[in-house]
């Protein structure tokens, strides 16, 4: 094998080991500092009390005012009142106007305990 090679299967264990470690970003720790970590495409965030909570494939999680974690089936916004919009659509966009009102792509829905999953 030739050293060039050699540096290429080289570079690309190196990449490989590097995406393993980014796909573990989106992973919390609970209480006890065990790992959290949400389905493909999914985000994880401990509650006020150390519960790890994920959204579903392609969604995503926020706390809202009260510091409740909810999910949604896009990505999610705080409005100006600060209640937890999420877009309707799987990785789904959502932002704000300048009123400070949710706009979601496929329309906004409010984000749900009921949308969360329960980490392995």
């Amino acid at each position: 094998m030739t050293s060039m090679a050699r540096c290429l299967l080289l570079l690309l264990a190196l990449c490989a080991t590097a995406g393993g470690a980014l796909a573990q970003d989106d992973c919390v720790k609970d209480r006890y500092g065990n790992p959290a970590c949400p389905p493909p495409g999914g985000r994880c965030m401990a509650d006020r009390y150390g519960e790890p909570f994920c959204s579903q494939a392609d969604g995503s999680v926020a706390a809202d005012r009260t510091g409740e974690v909810v999910c949604g089936r896009g990505a999610c916004v705080a409005d100006i009142n600060g209640e937890i919009h999420c877009s309707t659509a799987p990785r789904g966009a959502a932002t704000l106007d300048r009123y400070g009102r949710a706009v979601c792509v496929e329309g906004c829905e409010r984000g749900s305990k009921s949308l969360c999953v329960r980490p392995r």
